[in-house]
């Protein structure tokens, strides 16, 4: 690693990705970090299962007609400016100064469910060969390291599920997004029987790759499957 980028990193972390104004620890300043908050769902009125709107936090009448293949799912905030664009930039452009502050949102507004879940091990959402290639990284595996340390979680190694090289589910509407990622899992690792499996993922929209990873894990002899979200992303038709 080059002085110059050794000093860039000093100086980038400690200004505020959003403001560029001094930040704290978490990469936000003061402001910017009081002003996320805004973004966080709202849970006590959200579909438990799907997070679409459901008055009281009941399970809506999709979810209750056809069940998904999880427990719960939880998103901690909204896919709206400025979260949208960090995102971004941290997947797209591996822009790995916004990873602290995303992941302390996280921790922010983490699921109520979580300390009664009886976790068993954890696995980041995966991503096809191809797509991790391009992107040098899978953004999923940084947010399951990072909340990991603070969780002490039982991280399932990236190599338990091979998923196939799809068009990119964010491209397609929802109809689309259920056929396209049907059959896109294949469980290479060991699934620890009746174990209860943790997914993390960083947006949804659907719920759809969620839901055919869920199946594929249980299908191979998993307990009990919860979802977790940085984000939920506004539904296309």
């Amino acid at each position: 690693m080059s002085f110059f980028s050794i000093i860039s990193g000093f100086f980038r972390i400690r200004q505020c990705v959003l403001c560029h104004g001094r930040a704290l620890s978490d990469g936000l300043c003061e402001g910017c970090a009081a002003d996320l908050p805004h973004l966080f769902t709202d849970s006590a009125n959200s579909c438990p299962l799907c997070f679409s709107a459901s008055i009281g936090g009941t399970v809506c009448g999709r979810c209750q007609q056809k069940p998904p293949p999880f427990e719960q799912l939880w998103a901690s905030a909204y896919y709206e400016p400025p979260l949208s664009g960090m995102v971004y930039a941290f997947k797209h452009r591996a822009d790995l100064g916004m990873l602290p502050p995303l992941v302390s949102l996280m921790r922010r507004h983490s699921p109520p469910w979580l300390p009664d879940a009886g976790i068993g091990a954890v696995l980041a959402v995966p991503l096809s060969k191809n797509r991790r290639l391009e992107r040098g990284f899978n953004q999923c595996d940084e947010l399951v390291r990072e909340l990991g340390r603070d969780y002490g979680w039982n991280v399932l190694p990236r190599h338990t599920v091979f998923r196939r090289h799809h068009a990119p589910q964010s491209t397609l509407k929802s109809a689309q997004r259920r056929k396209n990622i049907r059959h896109a899992f294949e469980i290479k690792g060991t699934i620890p029987k009746d174990c209860n499996i943790l997914l993390i993922d960083d947006v949804f929209t659907t719920g759809a790759t969620l839901a055919e990873l869920a199946r594929s894990l249980k299908k191979s002899g998993a307990g009990r499957i919860y979802c977790w979200t940085l984000a939920r992303s506004r539904l296309k038709n």
